[in-house]
């Protein structure tokens, strides 16, 4: 019994010193754990947990984050010259069309104005005419001529020697240009049978060698060959001449019905008086451009007395 008792009581102080012991415990914790619990901010700070950092940055992230956010409105300012070109370029085309549909007419409306009265004389009722006009010698009233010509809208027919076209190139290509007929008159005006120059006649190959060599010269000027239409100096000729310059492509002799007779000194009343009287459906006026000739003094009496009785006027390739 006393030992039950004696072992009751030594667990009871055993028991008693744990309690104790415990108790004890809070005083001492803070103590000891409060140093702890300071240092402890110091050594975590620098190990920030997963759920920190993606809460809270770090300068890596922000500048990442700020990159994101600088680049993110670049893409929204890319996106608009993106479309911005497609409207510009759609009406492009049309501003393009428009432009070479307006340009296209603009250099053909000149050319059919200038062929369009060669090409469709007007008949007056007594017959139709043709004015033809020699140039081989100086270069005269060659433009007050096609002035003349132009004021009064005929047109007409000029038989060129080549030298006188190498000296007046300019003439040539008016005559040209205003829609006249230029036909081939030699080279130098040099008789083929010699009568009228008394130089002697000339050789089947001079002869050919005069068309030729004098169209060299005008055909440039004029923009295409003289052939098949040339005209004899002094009309002389023989039976021989057509044979002798068609093997080179001239087989159109241009002559005249009517001579104004101007190059032998006539005034110019005198050949307004003889072209008029002599006027005849197909009649072929020569004159001459020279100024030993008063052709082009008398040209606009001429012009108008004609049309007074009626007839109109084509160039002589026409007739």
């Amino acid at each position: 019994m006393l030992l039950l008792v004696g072992a009751a009581v030594l667990a009871a102080r055993t028991f008693g010193r744990q309690d104790a012991a415990v108790a004890a415990t809070p005083t001492l914790a803070p103590t000891r754990v409060a140093p702890a619990a300071a240092a402890a901010p110091r050594t975590l700070a620098p190990t920030p947990t997963r759920a920190s950092m993606e809460a809270t940055p770090t300068p890596r992230r922000a500048q990442a984050a700020a990159t994101a956010t600088r680049v993110q409105p670049t893409a929204t300012h890319v996106a608009p010259p993106a479309a911005t070109p497609t409207p510009v370029v759609t009406p492009a085309p049309p501003t393009t069309v428009a432009a070479t549909a307006v340009a296209t007419p603009a250099p053909a409306t000149p050319r059919p104005t200038e062929v369009e009265p060669a090409a469709a004389p007007q008949h007056g009722p007594a017959g139709v005419v043709a004015l033809t006009f020699d140039a081989g010698a100086d270069r005269g009233y060659a433009e007050d001529i096609l002035d003349r010509l132009a004021d009064d809208h005929v047109v007409a027919s000029f038989g060129i020697t080549g030298n006188w076209a190498k000296a007046n190139p300019d003439l040539v290509r008016r005559m040209a240009a205003d829609g006249h007929f230029v036909f081939n008159h030699t080279l130098d005006h040099r008789s083929f049978t010699g009568v009228s120059d008394s130089l002697g006649g000339l050789s089947a190959a001079s002869r050919r060698a005069e068309l030729e060599e004098a169209d060299a010269l005008i055909a440039p000027l004029i923009g295409h060959s003289t052939r098949p239409f040339y005209r004899l100096p002094y009309g002389d000729d023989d039976p021989h001449v057509a044979a002798d310059v068609a093997s080179v492509g001239y087989s159109r002799k241009i002559g005249w019905s009517v001579d104004s007779l101007g190059w032998r000194g006539l005034l110019a009343q005198d050949i307004e008086a003889r072209c008029l009287k002599l006027a005849a459906p197909g009649a072929v006026y020569i004159f001459h451009v020279g100024r030993a000739s008063q052709d082009a003094l008398a040209l606009g009496q001429v012009i108008g007395g004609l049309r007074e009785h009626g007839f109109s006027f084509a160039r002589v390739d026409q007739l």
